[in-house]
């Protein structure tokens, strides 16, 4: 189940979202010591996320008033990331000024992560759907569907490491001109995320 669970987990991440160019952005502009961290704190709350699923937390976030609050939410999130990356690529990082996330710091690192991932409640509502087609097909009872959610979690870990380690050999090697591009690109890219958060039905 485990095995499952982690190619599961695997395929999904090919699915590129902000928090993947976020890791990426973080390893090539602080190194992949940071990255690896971003990685870490993203891994959690996933972790945390697909534990509530589990539990049928996921029924309670399906109410359209919620959703439509949980949205707004995520998407102003993802803009306030997505521009503090893109000013950041100038020079003028916006996030640095909130005092917990300043600078470089390995605690501001973490926790923007942390606030970047669980600013998408919604994710549960995703795993609850993965969970209950597992349950479904393979007849799994609690103990295999704990390893099915572990496997999931360790294949966020392991892909997320495997993009701060590209983002890092991207920093070492990549002009400094083309960096500053690469990461305004990721900024926008970010604040497209959520605007798509906010009209998506």
């Amino acid at each position: 189940m485990f095995l499952d669970g982690l190619r599961l987990g695997l395929l999904l991440q090919l699915a590129v979202g902000p928090v993947c160019l976020m890791v990426f952005n973080t390893a090539g502009t602080l190194g992949f010591a940071r990255g690896a961290l971003a990685a870490f704190a993203v891994t959690l709350v996933d972790g945390l996320y697909i534990l509530l699923a589990g539990a049928g937390v996921s029924a309670f976030l399906r109410n359209e008033r919620v959703q439509r609050n949980i949205k707004v939410f995520g998407a102003l999130v993802l803009f306030a990331f997505g521009l503090d990356i893109l000013s950041g690529a100038f020079g003028a990082p916006l996030l640095p000024q909130i005092r917990l996330f300043k600078g470089a710091e390995p605690g501001g690192v973490f926790l923007k992560a942390l606030v970047l991932t669980a600013s998408n409640p919604l994710t549960i509502v995703f795993w609850g759907g993965i969970f209950s087609t597992a349950v479904a097909s393979k007849n799994m009872n609690r103990g295999q569907l704990a390893l099915f959610g572990l496997g999931c979690a360790a294949a966020t870990f392991a892909f997320l490491n495997g993009v701060a380690l590209c983002g890092s050999a991207a920093g070492t090697f990549l002009p400094d001109a083309l960096l500053t591009l690469l990461n305004a690109l990721v900024g926008v890219v970010i604040v497209a995320f959520g605007v798509r958060m906010l009209v998506k039905k």
